[in-house]
């Protein structure tokens, strides 16, 4: 634990922080039960954790405990287990001490939590793209938004496309993976097809909805009907293909021992 100039930023092995799981508490949030994000602990990994978490002392037991930052206390733990394998030097994770009451701590949680606005799917593509510039490569812009290099190259593609394209995303009447099959099309070839996919999209939604945009923008519609065809689609497969082809194998086994 140490201080950094004046401010109260401690350091601390996040193998010792306690993430209460008593539901009494009012440190107690049901999110303190999911599993840990492997693909934020990868960026831990990479970066170290540049956003602290808060924490207060337990008066009745002395140990500190998470007030804000579980999910980035366990992705931490998680990143050090990697880091220890590979002989390097454990991650400390800084943290602020939480300066309200005890008993409102939840107002806390809910303000991390819950009133977060999300980067938007352009301005995401606008990080991305500053970062390449800086050097680092997709599969490290993967790393750091926490997503596959797939994803990274269908948002920066988003920066080729025209307005219409881009609002359209923006406004969630199509896919980022739509923006970048439409980035290789001229400005009125995109504009033509985005209307189409639009009009595909209306009044249907989730599977319904997904299937019409594919066959809109001309995509192969594969139909897998035994766990072999997914297995063998599987071994060459790669990025989102890949872990949505591993979900359905999950799913399926959770089916069979049901």
């Amino acid at each position: 634990m140490a201080r950094r100039g004046r401010q109260t930023l401690l350091f601390f092995d996040p193998d010792k922080l306690v993430l209460v799981t008593d539901t009494d508490s009012p440190l107690y949030d049901p999110r303190v039960d999911l599993p840990v994000n492997v693909d934020l602990a990868r960026n831990i990994d990479f970066q170290g954790v540049l956003q602290p978490i808060s924490v207060m002392k337990n008066t009745e037991t002395g140990e500190t405990e998470v007030a804000v930052g579980r999910q980035r206390t366990k992705a931490a733990r998680l990143a050090n287990e990697w880091r220890r394998l590979r002989g390097e030097q454990p991650i400390q994770i800084p943290a602020q001490v939480y300066r309200g009451e005890r008993r409102t701590a939840l107002t806390a949680i809910i303000g991390e939590n819950e009133l977060r606005d999300a980067d938007t799917p352009l301005g995401r593509a606008e990080k991305m793209r500053r970062v390449m510039a800086l050097g680092y490569s997709e599969g490290e812009v993967g790393t750091i938004f926490g997503c596959s290099t797939a994803t990274v190259r269908a948002t920066i593609a988003l920066l080729e496309c025209c307005g219409d394209v881009r609002r359209a995303v923006e406004s969630g009447r199509i896919k980022v993976t739509h923006a970048r099959q439409l980035s290789r099309l001229e400005p009125d070839a995109q504009r033509e097809k985005v209307r189409e996919l639009i009009a595909a999209g209306e009044n249907v939604t989730g599977h319904a909805r997904a299937r019409a945009q594919r066959a809109a923008i001309g995509e192969r519609s594969t139909r897998m009907r035994s766990r072999k065809e997914v297995l063998k689609e599987l071994q060459v497969s790669s990025g989102e293909r890949a872990e949505a082809l591993r979900w359905v194998m999950q799913v399926a086994q959770q089916e069979d021992g049901e």
